[in-house]
């Protein structure tokens, strides 16, 4: 999603999620998948009436049943330690691809679970979801205070993390 502020650089909240998407668009063309592959950047999130989501869903009413998984990219770059991969009501299937990506040698992480952010709106129409994120963001989501501050700005943005979670994405997809 796209959310950073006005008056916020919104570095790691959303830029490196846009960097990562632009990223995977570039490594699944032309690759054949099992599944259909949707690219969607959402607007709006930390905003009242989450105008992305709302429009998202008023497109694909009745569709949410064809979904097979949602990936939401969320804080994903942070400059300390490794990305996190975050699993929500996975399949065996799924679990188990997601669990190869882990294994790959990728700096990735199964990630603690985590509900603020728009996976949520899947997981609350019976999708199963991946939050793809920072595990450094995410266990101390708490105490941070750089979202949707000046403070989120390039500096702290490790870009190997940022192709590291395109790349496991997109291997994460070639599993299944």
């Amino acid at each position: 999603h796209i959310d950073t502020k006005i008056g916020t650089p919104g570095a790691i909240d959303n830029g490196t999620g846009v960097a990562v998407v632009l990223l995977l668009a570039g490594l699944l063309k032309g690759k054949p998948a099992k599944y259909p592959v949707e690219l969607v950047i959402f607007n709006g999130e930390d905003y009242y009436g989450a105008t992305g989501q709302v429009k998202y869903i008023e497109q694909n009413a009745g569709k949410f049943g064809d979904i097979v998984l949602n990936i939401n990219i969320d804080g994903a770059g942070y400059m300390e330690g490794a990305s996190c991969f975050s699993p929500f009501d996975l399949t065996a299937e799924m679990g188990s691809a997601l669990r190869d990506v882990i294994a790959d040698g990728l700096n990735i992480v199964e990630g603690l679970p985590w509900y603020q952010g728009d996976h949520s709106l899947f997981l609350q129409n019976g999708c199963p979801a991946i939050a793809v994120s920072s595990q450094w963001f995410i266990e101390n989501m708490e105490c941070q205070e750089l979202t949707h501050t000046p403070k989120d700005n390039l500096s702290i943005v490790n870009y190997e993390r940022v192709a590291e979670c395109s790349l496991g994405i997109a291997r994460l997809i070639g599993n299944l």
